[in-house]
């Protein structure tokens, strides 16, 4: 019978009882999100799907008689009107039969009675909704039905020993001590144990690649070159070249006031200020003592 209705042909005057009851169903709807609201006639999204059809009928005869006129762009309009509120109440229907499936499973028992607090959350009387909205409440009731099982629900709230202490992973999250032994693995992946190089000493390093030169050879070149180079590094050098970066950051002051105290120096030695001296210091040391008015520059 439904089957016959559906298919049947509605009329201009059944259209507009259609599109009132559109209207008023999304008003209906959006005062109520949680429970759907009974559908006003019989298969009500089949006679809305007529009622589109012939708006878009309508609007294309006009247009191809007349043109783009106001009568023309007020079907449009129309049109458009009732589109959107088509698209505002399946959105606000699909989320009260999405919150009415979730509220009802949630508050089911062990054994499957409705707890107390369900008496709150009304039935649904499906002669008045779509055959569709019925089965999208049922596939929402079975999820939430599916995740109660995966989290032992019906334990969390009434106690037992029906809590698994390590469930199969079947996709998502993975128990807390499975993320413990994966970092733990991690680290051991990550920072492996280094067996400990020994280590070399630094002469043997630093001389190491000495060239082949023999030491007669050496004293004859210096016999026969007294004042030339002989590829040796004179100790002396090497002082005057350490000397000079240190030189380079010293200050010659003269010390017109004595200090009864030292001053201790960068490298921890003491400078005693006696009134007369001439003394090398760091050039910070120099600037403030110039700066206290206890020394002048003595800058050769």
């Amino acid at each position: 019978m439904s089957g016959e209705v559906a298919s049947s042909r509605l009329g201009k005057h059944q259209l507009i009882t259609v599109e009132k009851s559109l209207f008023e169903l999304t008003r209906k709807q959006k005062s109520s999100l949680n429970v759907p609201v009974e559908l006003p006639i019989p298969n009500f999204w089949a006679s809305v799907g007529q009622l589109l059809h012939h708006l878009e009928m309508e609007l294309a005869e006009s247009i191809r008689a007349e043109g783009m006129t106001t009568k023309a762009q007020l079907q449009s309009r129309r049109l458009g009107v009732v589109r959107t509120s088509v698209t505002d109440l399946t959105r606000m229907r699909m989320n009260a039969f999405a919150q009415h499936a979730v509220l009802t499973n949630l508050m089911k028992g062990p054994g499957g009675d409705v707890i107390s607090a369900a008496n709150q959350i009304p039935t649904l009387n499906w002669h008045k909704h779509d055959p569709s909205e019925r089965i999208y409440h049922s596939g929402v009731g079975h999820l939430v039905e599916k995740y109660k099982h995966e989290v032992s629900w019906n334990a969390l709230l009434h106690g037992g020993n029906d809590i698994p202490i390590s469930a199969p992973s079947v996709g998502g999250n993975a128990p807390l001590s499975e993320f413990i032994d994966e970092k733990a693995e991690n680290s051991e992946e990550v920072a492996p144990a280094v067996p400990k190089q020994p280590s070399v000493p630094t002469e043997e390093v630093d001389y190491w690649d000495e060239s082949d030169f023999d030491e007669e050879d050496r004293i004859r070149q210096m016999d026969a070159f007294p004042n030339g180079p002989t590829g040796a590094i004179s100790a002396t050098s090497i002082e005057s070249e350490s000397a000079q970066p240190a030189d380079s950051n010293l200050r010659r002051i003269l010390i017109i006031q004595d200090l009864d105290d030292p001053i201790i120096a960068e490298d921890g030695s003491e400078i005693h200020l006696i009134a007369g001296d001439i003394q090398s210091c760091p050039v910070l040391i120099a600037e403030t003592l110039i700066a206290a008015g206890l020394a002048e520059s003595a800058d050769l």
